[in-house]
């Protein structure tokens, strides 16, 4: 029997996930503390060395695609809420329920989508106290914009982490498996180093990377530029990427859930 969707359904799993995540405060200062590192050292320690990037420091030019960094291992982490859920029995009466399983998945990827994006938020507040960006009233407009970017950044991953969970019964495997995805995304979306200087064999395989495009909407939103090899459209390009991209993995991450055996 086919459910409709259930706004309600939508709205309990969310709530779980989030009193999940607030429950998990080392989960939370970890996360942000990894990336306060990487910004910090990458930032001041490279930065003296290359300079300046597209007329703004390097710590201003590495601060987006670290927040990136925080929100694609945020997300695809939440993942892994699938393989708990199925160890301890909670996915069975989840599957069971008289609901559709896209209320359920729609409900644990927005709830992974508030969690990653609220880390991203944090470490957002942390760049501009480091002096990564000043404040003026167009970066505040900006700063509101990053966060809906994040949510879609988020949104996307957190679908790709249900898929792989949902296929999954081990959390070793998992945490292997989202490692050998998430770090050749991460090192290609354009975090250290811009697509322009790099061989073009190399720029096709980042222009092939949907975070590069949620690392490039995130410094549109913050910096007000992009890299020149997508033009002044840059924003909408990536724009529409993350969208494809997030129905594709959010369709296949349903699809996978809806299988999945307990």
């Amino acid at each position: 029997m086919v459910y409709p969707l259930s706004k309600q359904a939508v709205y309990v799993v969310l709530l779980r996930e989030l009193k999940r995540y607030w429950r998990a405060r080392a989960r939370i200062i970890s996360s942000v503390a990894q990336s306060f590192f990487f910004l910090a050292i990458f930032g001041f320690g490279l930065g003296g060395f290359i300079g300046a990037i597209n007329n703004s420091s390097y710590l201003s030019y590495l601060a987006p695609g670290i927040i990136g960094m925080s929100l694609i291992f945020g997300s695809v982490s939440s993942g892994i809420s699938v393989i708990f859920d199925r160890q301890f029995g909670f996915m069975k009466e989840m599957l069971v329920a008289p609901v559709s399983r896209t209320s359920i998945v729609l409900g644990k990827v927005l709830g992974g989508a508030f969690t990653a994006s609220i880390q991203g938020v944090i470490l957002l507040v942390v760049a501009i106290v480091m002096g990564a960006f000043t404040l003026t009233p167009i970066f505040a407009l900006g700063a509101v914009a990053s966060i809906g970017a994040m949510l879609l950044i988020t949104s996307g991953f957190v679908g790709l982490g249900v898929a792989i969970g949902s296929k999954l019964d081990d959390f070793h495997a998992f945490q292997l498996i989202s490692t050998f995805v998430l770090w050749p995304l991460f090192m290609l979306s354009g975090v250290f180093f811009p697509i322009d200087v790099v061989p073009q064999s190399l720029q096709v395989a980042m222009l092939l990377d949907p975070m590069f495009y949620g690392v490039e909407l995130l410094r549109w939103c913050l910096q007000g530029n992009g890299t020149t090899l997508l033009g002044p459209y840059g924003w909408l390009i990536s724009l529409i990427v993350l969208l494809a991209f997030n129905s594709l993995v959010i369709g296949l991450g349903t699809f996978l859930f809806s299988r999945a055996q307990v």
